[in-house]
């Protein structure tokens, strides 16, 4: 968008691009050094007039014309007093989030996107967050407290996440899927602050489906700590009502109601949903025994045929996120050492190893229960779980390719200008948001889901496109053949 002005952030631990001019060092000492006299001066004035004259000057009035302190001082005020009148308002001012139109944003306006982002995106400054109450019914409040009443859901989805930073992220991420049929687990990271832990914690005590792992991990950028902690939560919430489960990082958006994603799920049926794709040599331990014998991934061999146990696994992958579906994951834990092969691939040796191990399982045919068996070797991408703007030419940081002009790691951060595609978009999930970057895309990802004005959810013509989709079509006619199954 032209005449949009894009500011470097500081807050995203990337480095400053400022550099200075050699020949301009000295010039700007001597400047520096008048000024801190300059400053010197005009406190001592200022020190002396308030001692003359007590009373005179409040810090609100001295700091009125300041918006860091102004935010610092709306911070002692409690959200009673603030003018509550829409979500947002919990965790901005309303000056903040004046410019946030997302009824425009949404139809990809590009002058009142324009607009909001030469005005300053809304971003949660970890310096500059409100003191939220935390009894429960505030929370909740804050969770569910304006959407419209929730009605049955015919298939409960689970949502497996792993967090790390911002709670009130994490509450705003919980707000967009939360409905009392679903089941919610997640998965801290032992290294994130105690103000992050004991705030998810008291907000999973407020919520019967909202399971938080006594359980943290060590989790990095290389992917380790991600399977470990995703099926220990899998695990852990067996025994509750859901039919499919997705596995969801700290930075996923979902981006459809409750009700398409219980849509979804009938549709599917026992299916999984993950893309098709040969592992990278340099991710995984190619000198290991892949058999299922040679790693006893068998709780009890006895009836396997020996083609299975001796016939070595081909390591497939595609993204961490995926749709999987509870009888392929009961069938698992069920059948399988899953201990074993998680610690197979998450190896510290190596980098981005949590895009492997659900698809070398579901992939391989081991005779499990909601797999898929006809064994394709052709790729085939993920094209329903997660909608990803890929960039991999130059660093982090300022990118004029990505809509937003911002990406990290490869992967371009939806801003706002994202919106109109995220409306269009079939998929659930979406990567990557940063709410130090723009809120504006979850607040406003929130009002779409609230309005039921998402992205149309997937009819059965359209997920004939999966392998797996069109075997259990032919399993459920009666007309499954292995040996002319067509991939």
């Amino acid at each position: 968008m032209s005449g949009t002005r894009y500011r470097r952030l500081h807050d995203l631990d990337l480095e400053s691009d400022v550099i200075q001019n050699p020949e301009s060092s000295s010039v700007c000492s001597t400047l520096i050094g008048f000024l801190l006299l300059f400053g010197f001066v005009a406190c001592m004035i200022f020190l002396t007039s308030v001692q003359a004259h007590p009373g005179s000057i409040s810090v609100r009035d001295a700091t009125k014309n300041s918006p860091t302190l102004k935010r610092l001082d709306n911070e002692i005020t409690s959200p009673g007093k603030r003018n509550i009148t829409q979500w947002m308002d919990y965790y901005f001012t309303q000056e903040e989030s004046q410019f946030l139109n997302c009824s425009e944003m949404i139809k990809g306006n590009k002058d009142t996107i324009e607009l909001y982002v030469n005005n300053g995106r809304m971003k949660l400054d970890q310096d500059r967050l409100f003191e939220l109450p935390m009894d429960c019914s505030s929370i909740r409040q804050r969770v569910y407290g304006d959407m419209p009443p929730f009605s049955p859901l015919k298939r409960p989805i689970a949502f497996v996440r792993t967090i790390y930073k911002i709670y009130e992220l994490q509450e705003a991420l919980l707000s967009l899927s939360y409905h009392p049929d679903n089941t919610f687990c997640f998965i801290m990271d032992a290294k994130s602050t105690d103000k992050l832990k004991n705030s998810v914690r008291s907000m999973s005590d407020c919520f019967e489906n909202v399971i938080v792992l006594e359980k943290e991990y060590m989790l990095n950028s290389g992917g380790h700590g991600q399977d470990p902690a995703h099926f220990d939560c899998l695990q852990t919430i067996l025994d509750r009502k859901w039919d499919h489960a997705i596995i969801l990082q700290n930075f996923d958006l979902v981006i459809k109601t409750p009700y398409q994603l219980s849509d979804l799920s009938e549709r599917l049926n026992y299916t999984s949903i993950m893309g098709f794709d040969f592992g990278f040599s340099y991710r995984y331990n190619t000198k290991a025994d892949w058999t299922p014998a040679g790693m006893k991934l068998f709780k009890n061999e006895t009836g396997v045929p020996d083609k299975i146990l001796h016939t070595p696994m081909r390591v497939r992958k595609s993204l961490n996120e995926v749709i999987i579906s509870k009888v392929f994951v009961k069938s698992m834990f069920e059948k399988l050492n899953m201990d074993i092969i998680i610690k197979l691939f998450d190896d510290n040796d190596y980098y981005g190893v949590d895009e492997m191990l659900v698809q070398t399982l579901y992939e391989n045919y081991l005779g499990l229960d909601g797999q898929m068996e006809s064994n394709c070797t052709q790729n085939h991408n993920d094209i329903l779980t997660r909608l990803t703007h890929w960039d991999f030419s130059g660093p982090n940081g300022f990118d004029k390719q990505c809509h937003s002009k911002w990406k990290r790691h490869g992967i371009c951060i939806l801003g706002v200008e994202y919106l109109n595609d995220l409306l269009k978009s079939q998929m659930a999930t979406a990567n990557k948001v940063l709410a130090t970057f723009d809120f504006g895309t979850i607040a406003c990802m929130r009002e779409m889901i609230k309005r039921n004005v998402t992205g149309i959810t997937p009819d059965a013509v359209w997920l004939t496109s999966f392998p797996q989709f069109r075997e259990m079509q032919k399993k459920a006619n009666g007309t499954y053949d292995r040996n002319t199954f067509d991939c």
